[in-house]
């Protein structure tokens, strides 16, 4: 078993396997979920394993949204709490604007 960082439901290995494929530890066949560059998933991962934040950033339709849904399923086994913003959106909204009563309590 390898060792996951906490809160993981995978190991950082697990989730590269889960989004580029291969095999499962029991041979089970995985099928990628993302298909360009190893090297910027796997800086990804080791970002988020460190417990820092990952901006993905890049011109429209270039699958961030997708691969942020990925990453996030693979990680938490939850996908729905992925914050969209664009280049102008301000942190405080990130921060406080999905939650008005954090923000009435804690202040921005």
């Amino acid at each position: 078993d390898r060792q996951k960082p906490a809160g993981w439901s995978l190991s950082p290995k697990a989730v590269l396997t889960y989004l580029l494929g291969g095999k499962a530890d029991d041979g089970t066949p995985i099928t990628p979920k993302y298909v360009g560059r190893r090297r910027l998933m796997e800086t990804a991962v080791a970002t988020l394993a460190t417990d820092r934040a990952l901006l993905l950033l890049g011109v429209p339709g270039t699958a961030k949204s997708w691969v942020s849904e990925h990453l996030a399923a693979a990680i938490m086994g939850d996908s729905t709490l992925i914050v969209q913003c664009t280049a102008g959106t301000d942190e405080n909204q990130i921060r406080y604007g999905w939650n008005y009563a954090q923000l009435l309590a804690k202040g921005p």
